[in-house]
């Protein structure tokens, strides 16, 4: 007797699909980003925004590499209704801040896809991100910033820092004290609203990381 060949329940996603999500997360990650705030104890133009929780969904449901996709996306829609006060070096770190935050996470969820899965993977891209920032920020993002500017000075830096954080006496503290800090509240807060939008979408985005 000819036994019959078990039913294929899988779904298919096209990639038509797969890039109007990516281009939906994307202009959505780009509309939070203009509603910032300056973070009081440290440097002024680092302000608080949760354009990365889309992006983190959707690196979830739809993997690290698209994850990298919708995060340009974000960069690129937000010169277009931004523009660029910082001569687009401000929104190259914003990109690589957001990618050490997202792929962490998102690698850790590709292979574990439950409840602590997500806990650990957000744990991680928050610390990474918040690690990474420091040592962009330190060793390329300020240096080339001050490069390019006809005015603007470490020391000055250190001054506007020391300004909104008294502890702050160079560039180290600055560093410790005052960036760190910043983007571990950022990401932090991301995380946590990322934790509780990723419940209601749980089995949502599973079912996205089944499709073929």
């Amino acid at each position: 007797m000819q036994t019959s060949k078990p039913k294929d329940t899988s779904v298919t996603i096209t990639t038509t699909a797969r890039l109007t999500l990516t281009a939906m997360f994307g202009a959505l990650a780009a509309v939070l980003m203009l509603f910032s705030f300056p973070i009081f104890f440290t440097l002024p133009f680092i302000n608080l925004d949760i354009s990365d929780v889309p992006v983190i969904l959707g690196t979830y449901m739809l993997g690290p590499l698209w994850g990298i996709v919708i995060a340009f996306v974000k960069i690129a829609l937000n010169f277009v209704l931004n523009g660029t006060t910082t001569v687009g070096i401000g929104e190259l770190a914003n990109l690589l801040f957001t990618l050490a935050y997202i792929l962490p996470a998102g690698i850790i969820y590709r292979y574990r896809r439950t409840r602590q899965g997500a806990v650990l993977s957000l744990i991680a891209g928050t610390l990474i991100a918040s690690a990474a920032a420091v040592i962009l920020d330190w060793f390329v993002v300020f240096p080339f910033y001050i490069s390019v500017s006809s005015s603007l000075t470490m020391d000055a830096v250190i001054g506007m820092a020391s300004k909104a954080n008294p502890m702050v006496s160079g560039a180290g503290t600055m560093m410790l004290l005052s960036v760190f800090p910043a983007n571990l509240l950022k990401y932090t807060l991301a995380s946590v609203i990322t934790f509780f939008a990723y419940a209601p979408l749980r089995k949502l985005i599973n079912c996205f990381h089944k499709a073929r």
